[in-house]
């Protein structure tokens, strides 16, 4: 029996273990043909080039680059590729990046395989997918006010642990000026303490663990 040849996947991730499986949901199904896997951005791009994918999965966490600056290098090559985010990252603030940089759809790696083959599916039609989880991340990033990149060195601090003091000589400032940073970061974000700015940092994605 002949099956005409299906939408042309590439899988990039940087783990064995999730690009094997990635790729047996994607090699398993008969509209879908799977035509590249890659570890790491440059063997993306090789990839990406000699294949002519037209769906490319990309993770955010890769070796050589991030998946974000990975799709706007993609974008430039091909008008007509699509791009969808498969990632462990839980912050929210990734995902209207992801977005901007050219993804149609964001989904994370605890999604149903189902649901994995909707969004391919979805987006080969020239539409977008978002999961449910990824649309209420971006809603509450979305409402964060903008932090200047002083308030978000300062907000990256606070994350490991620093006193103000420690900041201070960190960022070679006085232990007044780190205070205003703070006021200042506590006030964006409209929390009242240093722990719940913290923690909402990391459910936005504002810092890295």
């Amino acid at each position: 029996m002949n099956i005409q040849a299906g939408i042309k996947v590439l899988v990039v991730d940087d783990h064995p273990v999730v690009r094997a499986g990635l790729c047996a949901i994607v090699g398993y199904q008969e509209d879908l043909e799977l035509v590249g896997e890659a570890a790491n951005a440059a063997e993306a791009i090789a990839l990406f080039m000699l294949r002519e994918p037209d769906i490319t999965l990309v993770d955010l966490s890769l070796p050589d680059m991030n998946g974000i600056e990975l799709i706007s290098v993609l974008r430039t090559k091909s008008s007509t590729a699509q791009f969808i985010v498969l990632t462990a990252n839980a912050g929210g603030g990734e995902i209207g990046k992801a977005l901007h940089a050219g993804a149609h759809a964001y989904l994370f790696k605890n999604a149903p395989s189902d649901e994995l083959l909707s969004a391919i599916r979805t987006v080969f039609r020239g539409g977008r997918y978002m999961s449910a989880t990824a649309g209420k991340m971006a809603d509450e990033s979305s409402s964060c006010p903008d932090l200047t990149a002083r308030e978000l060195e300062v907000l990256q601090w606070l994350a490991r642990g620093h006193s103000n003091l420690q900041m201070a000589k960190e960022m070679s400032v006085t232990e007044d000026t780190v205070k205003f940073h703070v006021g200042n970061v506590l006030g964006k974000l409209d929390v009242t303490s240093r722990s719940k700015a913290v923690a909402l940092s990391h459910k936005l994605g504002l810092v890295r663990s």
